[in-house]
C-alpha cells in the first residue's frame, strides 16, 4: 500500500498516511492527525537522480559472443 505525504491546510501538520491507489483516487481526504481537519493537501518531496556515464558491465550470460 503507497504512503503518501501530506500537509494540512488549517494547522500546518505535516504527516504520513497509507492508502490504496483505489481509494486516493476516490477522493480520499486523510484527517490531520493534530487538528482532525480534513482540509489537506498532497505533498511532493525532492526526488535524487543518479546520473553517471558507466558502461554496463560485459560478460555474462546475456553478452554477445565474440565468434
Amino acid at each position: 500500500m503507497p504512503m503518501y505525504t501530506y500537509a494540512c491546510n488549517k494547522c500546518g501538520t505535516r504527516f504520513e498516511a497509507f492508502a490504496s491507489i483505489a481509494k486516493k483516487e476516490s477522493g480520499w481526504q486523510p484527517l490531520c492527525p493534530k487538528c482532525g481537519s480534513h482540509e489537506t493537501r498532497q505533498t511532493f518531496g525532492s526526488v535524487a537522480v543518479m546520473v553517471g556515464s558507466r558502461r554496463p558491465p560485459t560478460g555474462g550470460c546475456c553478452a554477445p559472443r565474440g565468434e
